[in-house]
């Protein structure tokens, strides 16, 4: 890959060729077009850099070392982008033409160091997408890196691939274990470990119980409690029994919004401020306890009941998305119950197998 493209020159104004003056700035367009059109850097000359500079008046110095510094970045960058070993041409090739630019060695260090980075990123990238040829092992070799030294620059590379990839396993709030192979597998060609913040570790987690839920295929478990011959238990979890019940609440719409205006809905009762109650329905935690499903029933215990419905009698079940299961009894009763945020799903997706008969 060629990093120079012919530019076009300036035409000279009328004023310009009145006072004899020539537009600098074509120099360096001069420059640019001798080495786009090289065969290869060796084989352009000091000797022909000075003349395509000075066709239009221009000197090396100190003033214009950001031009010459700019035409050595856009060849480093193709030299750390495409080379395959230390002993490659092209690195030759780089020193050549820092020599013919007269570009200080400080400054050369400074430009490689630069391209080394955004080839680094640029490689990494493309170990993910399978378009590289070197490990990364060999990378780090050319590159003169540890394993420290680009461990930041990788873990940006992988997270950046992840985050794209996690968009999807969000939207369908699965993560399968070919999906995690893939990405362990990621990590590997990049030599990081694999590991996430917490907060993505617990969502990966869950998502990892709800394709399982739906997928796994459901053994039963050892339970100390007594069951019906033929019933086996598939989860057990700690719960909440709910009901809907119509509450009152006082309206303080005024006190809220720190306003205040005396009409029909304000009453006084002794030296007590008294607003208008307002019935609305709400889930009202009524005691915690224990789920167990089984084949054939849903179980609910606690210290002071123990409810067990044959899982024939229940038409269907609802989930919130949050923690509540509903369970639609052929009576017309629902049966509330809340669990942890984690499991709510999966005791959703586990009834309705066993309900259909899918072990």
């Amino acid at each position: 890959m060629k990093p120079y493209e012919i530019q076009e020159l300036e035409q000279c104004g009328f004023f310009s060729k009145m006072f004899g003056s020539k537009p600098a700035e074509n120099g360096w367009k001069e420059l640019n077009n001798l080495l786009a059109q090289a065969a290869s850097m060796d084989a352009v000359t000091a000797a022909d850099v000075q003349a395509a500079l000075k066709k239009w008046g221009v000197k090396f110095n100190d003033e214009n070392l950001q031009q010459r510094s700019g035409l050595y970045r856009k060849f480093a960058d193709v030299v750390f982008t495409e080379a395959q070993a230390k002993d490659e041409p092209l690195f030759a090739q780089l020193a050549h033409l820092a020599e013919i630019l007269e570009l200080p060695p400080h400054l050369a260090k400074l430009a490689d160091k630069g391209a080394k980075t955004a080839a680094y990123f640029t490689r990494c990238r493309n170990l993910l997408s399978n378009e590289e040829p070197l490990d990364i092992h060999a990378i780090n070799e050319l590159f003169g890196y540890d394993y420290e030294d680009g461990l930041s620059v990788r873990k940006q590379v992988f997270h950046a691939h992840f985050n794209l990839l996690f968009e999807d396993i969000v939207k369908a709030a699965r993560y399968s274990p070919e999906q995690e192979a893939g990405f362990r597998e990621d990590c590997a060609k990049l030599d990081i470990p694999y590991e996430f913040k917490n907060n993505i570790v617990n969502a990966l987690q869950k998502y990892r119980n709800l394709w399982d839920a739906e997928n796994k295929k459901l053994e039963p478990m050892e339970l100390d409690l007594p069951l019906d011959e033929g019933e086996g238990a598939y989860a057990t979890v700690n719960c909440g029994w709910c009901q809907n019940k119509q509450i009152e609440i006082e309206d303080n719409y005024f006190e809220l919004t720190r306003k205040f205006s005396i009409d029909e809905t304000v009453s006084f009762k002794g030296e007590k401020l008294e607003h208008p109650k307002i019935k609305e329905e709400a889930t009202i935690l009524q005691e915690l306890g224990h789920f167990v499903l089984t084949n054939k029933r849903i179980i609910y215990l606690s210290q002071k009941n123990a409810v067990a419905i044959n899982i024939s009698d229940i038409k269907s079940a609802d989930f919130d998305d949050i923690n509540l299961v509903t369970f639609h009894h052929k009576d017309g009763n629902d049966i509330l119950i809340k669990f942890p945020d984690e499991a709510a799903g999966v005791m959703h997706i586990l009834f309705n197998r066993i309900k259909n008969k899918q072990f």
